[in-house]
């Protein structure tokens, strides 16, 4: 800021100095940058200080461009005079205060006028430019707010559906195998426990979220039996502290198991894989009994646990993800699923409270 305001004062010296040259009165140059100096240095903060104070805006020109227009008159006018008067006793008074001030007044009024609304501009281009800032941060935060609230909302979404399907199962076990719906009952417990520890938490570990998924599994293998739901993890150990998002895998465990053992007879093996390759952070599931009903794309938009994913995934990651689904020969739907991989680790101390019984 001082270069620029030095490199106007030397511009301004320039043409003034060139101007008094052409007609055969010029003084010395340091003359010239002396005065610009000075009728910079006391114009500046006032006019500055006014532009700041009074805005020319849409809603209020009316009445701050006359105001301005007097001022910058008014600015002009006491300037050149007290010039004219500092001129003219400098110079041993060989001509009337009154005709130096006239000469002043006639020759320089446009260069300080020029200077007061130049200043005033650059005023309003930086309360403009600082406004569209503050309006583009604004925007940001809301947009950043309104993400993270719909993040909320579809994980609220999730959570209800897996309770309702999980105390309807233990519901059908209370007759005729009370300790299985009790253990069912420990399990959801459990799993709510630790689930209210990451409620508003977008990302946990993967390790983290397999420990949450075994839960699930313990509750829907009491429901169906341990010989007709089998489950096969099979995690990469290196990504086990990458960051996934909170209750991924869970739905997407649930459809497995719903569109699987729960409407065929035979039994099914729901496979859980967790590796890394080019494209990032890859999680597959599994089963070896489900069929494909329709396209994966009008699937997708089909029940609760597919489309909250796909929403949650675009909300995180936009573009760097992908969802999958992807039909098995001779019979059984994988749903894959890419992120990128980045680790989020949990201290000890944290996970081991947040896990023990």
């Amino acid at each position: 800021m001082l270069g620029g305001w030095a490199l106007v004062v030397v511009v301004f010296a320039s043409q003034w100095y060139a101007y008094d040259a052409g007609h055969g009165v010029a003084d010395p140059f340091v003359d010239y940058v002396g005065w610009s100096c000075y009728m910079w240095g006391v114009v500046t903060p006032l006019a500055l200080w006014l532009a700041h104070r009074r805005p020319i805006d849409a809603r209020s020109w009316k009445g701050t461009v006359p105001l301005h227009i007097g001022a910058s008159i008014l600015l002009t006018v006491v300037e050149l005079s007290f010039e004219a008067s500092v001129e003219w006793l400098r110079t041993g008074a060989h001509w009337p205060l009154a005709g130096a001030v006239r000469h002043y007044l006639t020759q320089h009024s446009q260069i300080g006028l020029l200077t007061y609304w130049a200043l005033v501009g650059a005023a309003q281009f930086y309360r403009l430019h600082e406004q569209a800032r503050t309006r583009q941060l604004h925007e940001a935060q809301l947009e950043a707010r309104l993400a993270e609230a719909q993040l909320d909302s579809l994980r609220a979404q999730l959570q209800p559906h897996f309770l309702f399907n999980t105390l309807q199962a233990a519901a059908t076990l209370i007759y005729d195998d009370p300790e299985g719906a009790e253990d069912i009952l420990q399990n959801l417990g459990e799993l709510l426990r630790v689930s209210l520890n990451e409620l508003h938490v977008q990302e946990i570990p993967l390790r983290r979220e397999i420990e949450f998924l075994q839960r699930y599994i313990s509750i829907q293998q009491r429901r169906f039996g341990a010989q007709r739901l089998r489950f096969d993890l099979q995690i990469d150990p290196r990504v086990l502290d990458c960051a996934v998002p909170t209750l991924i895998l869970q739905p997407l465990a649930e459809n497995a198991v719903r569109h699987g053992v729960g409407k065929h007879k035979e039994d099914d093996l729901v496979t859980v894989e967790a590796f890394q390759n080019h494209h990032g952070l890859c999680l597959r599931i599994s089963n070896l009994t489900s069929t494909l009903d329709d396209t994966p794309e009008r699937l997708f938009e089909r029940g609760v646990g597919l489309s909250n994913t796909r929403r949650r995934l675009e909300q995180l990651y936009g573009k760097s993800q992908t969802l999958e689904l992807i039909e098995q020969a001779p019979r059984g739907v994988c749903v894959q699923l890419s992120i990128p991989a980045h680790e989020l680790v949990y201290p000890e101390n944290v996970r081991a409270s947040l896990v023990a019984p």
